[in-house]
């Protein structure tokens, strides 16, 4: 199986980027408020990916990075095809931006995770900072 992570870049990379994520985190989720058009998705060290595997695109993710590539850098909003999870893809997409991260100069990530994703996260390394929010907070750190 052919995996890999890539910057969203061109026209039909952003269409499969934000019908993932408009699918998998707004309409199976009850929300019809997605916005392709958010300025978060073009600022300076945000970083929009997709996960491919076998040529499918299958997950996203995003990396935003603070000024001066300080650390930590967020995770944000990351989705995977519903027919493609709980199959390894969702923990080979973390591993992939993992790596990307630290080729960045982080060591440390953040994610504000929604809560019936935590034990996702906690069985890949995450450590739970603060469960006392709508979307509690996790750590990893990377090497």
């Amino acid at each position: 199986m052919k995996m890999q992570l890539l910057q969203v870049q061109d026209r039909n990379q952003w269409q499969n980027y934000h019908a993932i994520r408009r699918h998998v985190l707004f309409e199976l989720r009850g929300q019809s408020d997605y916005d392709e058009m958010h300025p978060d998705e073009h600022r300076e060290n945000h970083f929009p990916l997709l996960f491919i595997c076998d040529d499918v695109p299958v997950g996203t993710v995003r990396l935003d990075i603070g000024p001066a590539h300080a650390d930590p850098g967020t995770v944000r909003l990351v989705a995977i095809v519903p027919q493609y999870q709980r199959q390894g893809i969702g923990r080979a997409m973390m591993h992939a931006l993992e790596r990307l991260a630290a080729d960045k100069g982080l060591t440390r990530l953040e994610v504000h995770a929604a809560p019936d994703a935590v034990a996702f996260y906690k069985k890949l390394g995450w450590l739970l900072v603060d469960m006392d929010r709508a979307t509690p907070l996790l750590t990893k750190q990377i090497s």
